[in-house]
């Protein structure tokens, strides 16, 4: 696989979590910008943290 291709592709992971935690955290009234940043920076790391916050 390309350098190019890995990058896009981890770009379009990157995006579609933190647009799935932006719809998620709007339906519970949550402020979800932290978290997109987070996601958009760390990937799955991000989303690991909003899972774990937002049960607690």
């Amino acid at each position: 696989m390309k350098r190019t291709t890995f990058v896009g592709l981890t770009a379009v992971a990157h995006l579609t979590l933190a647009a799935w935690i932006r719809r998620d955290a709007k339906k519970r009234d949550i402020d979800a910008s932290p978290w997109d940043l987070l996601t958009l920076l760390t990937g799955v790391f991000g989303l690991l943290g909003y899972r774990r916050s937002r049960d607690a």
